[in-house]
């Protein structure tokens, strides 16, 4: 029987929470990994899906085909045999974090691909590995209107990045008040300290060692000014994945 696979973009925290839960659970699995818009045809094929939008993370597993990262953990839960990541006494205040997470990241989506718009050099890194750098130049005008096709697919909307900075910051805000200065958010570590954690990488990226990208890229994901704001934020995302994150 072979393992389940999961399709993932390299650089999304949504990607990166099914993987961690996978990983956490010590499951085995098939890692395909996803190129926006040149991808966008074997998605669907992958997905059975003609209309519609097809994101990741999925899971492909015999006849089970899950399309969120709510219900890829879930499903890790399941099957897996560490401690739960969505403990039942827990699961409808994860679930708000879970809610604000999403709609918080929506906003830092917007930030990283006006910054990407804005960034040759992260246009180019774009590009799948080992493409030569003649290439990844003549690229750039496709990957361009790619990145605006992907904006427009998940409604970005990039003419004003005031709004998107306030709502990051509000976001972030409320995580420092429900820590309260703890390890964790619920005590122990779960899915809400895992999908936070996420909530900072458009603040400034994990380390390479965790989630490996290029100079350029994480420029384009860094906002230091929230960084500087929540410094404390960053440190705890960083212990986190220090206790509970293996290398990539």
């Amino acid at each position: 029987m072979s393992a389940p696979a999961l399709v993932v973009l390299a650089v999304s925290p949504f990607s990166e929470r099914a993987l961690w839960a996978f990983d956490h659970h010590r499951l085995p699995y098939q890692r395909i990994d996803h190129t926006p818009v040149l991808g966008e045809r074997r998605l669907r094929k992958l997905l059975g899906k003609r209309e519609g939008p097809a994101t990741v993370p999925v899971l492909l597993d015999g006849a089970t085909v899950l399309a969120t990262s709510w219900d890829i953990v879930n499903h890790a839960d399941r099957i897996g045999t560490s401690h739960k990541l969505l403990p039942a006494e827990h699961l409808a205040e994860i679930r708000r974090w879970n809610d604000l997470a999403d709609r918080t990241m929506a906003h830092g989506r917007a930030l990283v691909v006006a910054n990407l718009l804005a960034s040759p050099a992260a246009l180019d890194e774009s590009m799948p590995p080992g493409t030569p750098q003649l290439v990844r130049r003549l690229a750039r005008p496709f990957n361009r209107l790619g990145t605006q096709w992907f904006a427009r697919k998940y409604g970005v909307d990039i003419t004003d990045l005031a709004p998107h900075e306030a709502a990051i910051r509000e976001g972030l805000a409320a995580l420092r008040a429900g820590l309260h200065g703890a390890q964790y958010i619920l005590g122990g570590f779960t899915y809400a300290d895992i999908i936070m954690t996420n909530l900072l990488q458009a603040v400034v990226p994990v380390a390479d060692e965790f989630m490996p990208i290029g100079p350029a890229t994480r420029r384009v994901w860094s906002h230091p000014a929230l960084a500087r704001e929540f410094a404390d934020l960053v440190q705890w995302r960083d212990d986190i994945y220090r206790r509970h994150r293996s290398p990539a």
